[in-house]
């Protein structure tokens, strides 16, 4: 092989060496974007969760004092039924809303579980996944 074939066989595989580079680091911008994404997704989520549980806990301490204050007569009966839906749609939204939470929880499992590929940047310790409980 002459001496101009080798110089321009070692330009491309320079070349390639550069571009490999390039897309390396730009791999590794994108991983660490969608890390910190999922983090904050998982941050989302545990505020949704923390505060559907606080409202599915409170609903029978409402519920009760609803239908005591009607019972004793301190409301009157409009008010009583109109609060009482106005409960019920609270409770059907929370059932939806705990629907979402395990769709979302699943698809970022799935995505937890995905093997990392060659040449992909490792999670920080800051996001190695989520917190597993909302407390």
């Amino acid at each position: 092989m002459s001496e101009v074939g080798i110089d321009k066989v070692m330009a491309d595989i320079n070349s390639f060496r550069q571009r490999l580079s390039m897309l390396r680091e730009e791999l590794g911008r994108a991983n660490r974007a969608m890390a910190d994404k999922m983090s904050q997704l998982g941050e989302t989520l545990t505020q949704r969760v923390r505060d559907l549980r606080d409202q599915v806990t409170n609903a029978p301490q409402n519920l009760l004092a609803l239908e005591s204050r009607f019972m004793s007569g301190d409301m009157p009966e409009q008010e009583y039924k109109s609060t009482r839906e106005e409960y019920r749609n609270q409770l059907t939204k929370n059932l939806r809303n705990i629907d979402e939470i395990r769709s979302l929880l699943l698809i970022m499992s799935q995505l937890d579980a995905r093997p990392s590929g060659p040449g992909q940047v490792p999670q920080g310790p800051g996001m190695m996944g989520r917190p597993s409980s909302p407390d």
